[in-house]
């Protein structure tokens, strides 16, 4: 399982937080901050698109904010294509919503 783009982005983070906090504390002691540090670095790994496989990401709404269906179904469509479809919609590049079931 991977969720790489959040891992690399908190590492990102924590290691630009470390910087910033020795390049202060080496104002006092004198030591610079030269680009070997550990927190400069993170463990990163990539595979070819033909060896990925995507697999579901299902969540579960308990409540539409307020909306009706239709209403919600209406904002949907201002960001989405919303289509209505019978029976299970599972191909590849497609997300699915299952309401009023």
């Amino acid at each position: 399982m991977a969720d790489g783009h959040h891992r690399s982005a908190a590492a990102f983070n924590v290691g630009k937080i470390r910087r910033i906090k020795a390049e202060l504390s080496g104002q006092l002691s004198g030591v610079k901050v030269n680009g070997t540090e550990d927190f400069n670095y993170f463990m990163t790994l990539i595979y070819p698109s033909e060896d990925l496989r995507i697999m579901d990401y299902n969540r579960v709404l308990r409540t539409l904010g307020g909306l009706s269906s239709s209403e919600f179904l209406s904002k949907l469509g201002k960001c989405f294509n919303v289509t209505k479809v019978s029976g299970p919609a599972t191909a590849r590049f497609v997300m699915s919503l299952y309401l009023d079931t």
